[in-house]
């Protein structure tokens, strides 16, 4: 198993609630509309089967959020709807740090894989460029 260079943990509030209120929001209009429609009975109906499948949405998809470098690539998980990402550091060939994200270009494709790194803190975002920085110096040097 290969050393953890870098772990930061993104808190639940910053991956989580901002996709509870919109996926809320988006319940309350559904049941909204059916009320609309068919009454109290056409809107309850909705509304019970929204707020059970959004809760079952969350159930489902919910867990750890973060960022990692370690000497085999790197990997992520930012936010509710989104799954585990991993990147070995042999298809990088480019990495961007911009301002509020990272971007990991990859060999042969060209294909572009961003990381927003307004998850983390600003302490944690320099540690994690700064850990990403020293990797890449330590497998140059080993290469050569």
């Amino acid at each position: 198993m290969s050393e953890v260079k870098f772990y930061g943990e993104i808190p639940k509030t910053k991956s989580e609630i901002p996709a509870l209120v919109i996926s809320g929001i988006g319940v309350f209009i559904i049941f909204a509309f059916h009320y609309g429609f068919f009454g109290w009975t056409g809107g309850g109906i909705a509304l019970v089967l929204g707020i059970v499948l959004l809760l079952g949405i969350y159930q489902k998809r919910k867990g750890e959020y973060f960022f990692q470098v370690d000497e085999e690539g790197v990997s992520w998980r930012e936010h509710i709807f989104s799954s585990y990402k991993y990147i070995p550091w042999k298809f990088i060939q480019r990495i961007d740090y911009l301002n509020f994200e990272i971007n990991f270009m990859l060999k042969e494709t060209a294909q572009v894989v961003s990381f927003a790194t307004s998850g983390l803190s600003e302490e944690d975002t320099e540690k994690m460029k700064q850990a990403i920085s020293d990797t890449l110096k330590a497998r140059i040097e080993k290469e050569d």
